[in-house]
């Protein structure tokens, strides 16, 4: 089969790398996305082990289409019945850039009508009752009249772990927070620090990695339904066995809200990393003299709204003023203010764009 593995922009790199990493065989990287081969086992294990990805799809079809007439018809040829049974839910969920094609309901409605008429013929009834506990949610992308059709076999997205029971006003994805840990030079050696926590998400992240915790672990995905998908509680176990439970982190996090620190626990706990430290604390309130040969991992708030823009330009010189006091330590800090590094009073040694949701932001490095 040919597999999609979607994610942010910013991220191919390493969903590639992770792809490799399970033994497969990528055909081509795309901006968002990833194109790989693998089989039903494959499928389970890119689900279960990829952390930066969004959601991973079995590609049924490309082509291109300038008129609805093609797009039925071209819909049509493909082997849908390979995958949907006669019983089965199959949904449809358009998406539409620069194509003359732009209605994403009309989209929706005419391929929806294509596999209808495909099926039918192909299971020789009129009646598709998609009454089953089956769902193969079909995705149609087009871009520039160009059509990608694909079975999104995740359900929802991969960045919702299970363990995230409550979040915070403003909580960065997990699959983000786990880019951010593999951007960043920590190993499981190195003390970790996140001064501004918020709901725990990348110290969870990085104790999930360090500690070989597969981050579907602990969820169910679609593909769990289709009954053609053999070998899912073998890959589960597998997973478990791999889990490094001896392992001893020196992860530790802290946050000004106390509130916000009983949810990062909480997110703790229900990830079985409870071994990170979590603390109620103002990070001008820390002695950040005691920080050495470690590394630190933040996302701080960024002050999208005027009335607060200038508070947090006034805690990021702070924050510089405070990281100076440390000794051989590492910063990972992502923000969406271009400014940080003269705010913060030193220029970083690198800049990535990275995307936290809609939000385009900057992943400034500072090596020890």
């Amino acid at each position: 089969m040919e597999l999609i593995a979607t994610c942010a922009f910013g991220l191919e790199k390493i969903v590639y790398d992770e792809i490799k990493k399970l033994g497969l065989w990528v055909i081509k990287t795309e901006d968002g996305r990833v194109t790989f081969e693998g089989d039903e086992i494959a499928l389970v294990k890119a689900n279960l082990w990829l952390r930066c990805a969004d959601r991973i799809m079995i590609k049924i079809g490309e082509f291109s289409a300038t008129t609805f007439d093609e797009l039925f018809d071209q819909t049509q040829t493909l082997s849908w019945e390979k995958f949907i049974g006669k019983n089965d839910q199959f949904p449809v969920d358009a998406t539409s850039v620069k194509s003359v094609l732009h209605s994403e309901p009309a989209i929706q409605s005419i391929v929806k009508k294509s596999i209808v008429k495909r099926l039918q013929k192909k299971y020789k009834t009129e009646n598709l009752p998609e009454n089953s506990k089956a769902v193969y949610q079909i995705i149609v992308k087009a871009n520039k009249d160009r059509f990608v059709l694909a079975i999104d076999s995740s359900g929802e997205s991969l960045h919702k772990r299970g363990y995230r029971t409550k979040a915070n006003q403003a909580p960065m994805k997990e699959t983000l927070a786990a880019a951010i840990v593999k951007l960043s030079d920590w190993t499981a050696d190195r003390p970790l620090y996140d001064t501004f926590c918020g709901s725990g998400t990348i110290g969870i992240e990085a104790a999930l990695l360090a500690k070989n915790i597969a981050p579907g672990l602990k969820r169910k995905f679609a593909l769990h339904d289709w009954p053609w998908i053999k070998g899912i509680e073998d890959a589960y176990h597998e997973a478990r066995k791999s889990i490094k439970t001896d392992l001893k982190l020196n992860i530790n996090c802290s946050d000004i809200s106390e509130d916000t620190v009983k949810i990062a626990k909480e997110n703790a706990k229900n990830a079985a990393c409870g071994e990170i430290k979590f603390q109620h604390a103002d990070f001008k309130d820390l002695d950040f003299s005691q920080f050495e040969n470690a590394t630190f991992i933040s996302n701080p708030p960024y002050g999208e709204r005027l009335d607060e823009y200038s508070k947090v330009e006034k805690m990021y010189r702070q924050f510089g003023e405070k990281f100076a006091q440390t000794k051989n330590c590492s910063l990972f800090l992502i923000t969406s203010n271009e400014n940080f590094p003269y705010l913060f009073g030193r220029p970083a040694n690198k800049n990535r764009k990275l995307f936290n949701g809609n939000i385009r932001c900057y992943l400034f490095s500072y090596f020890a």
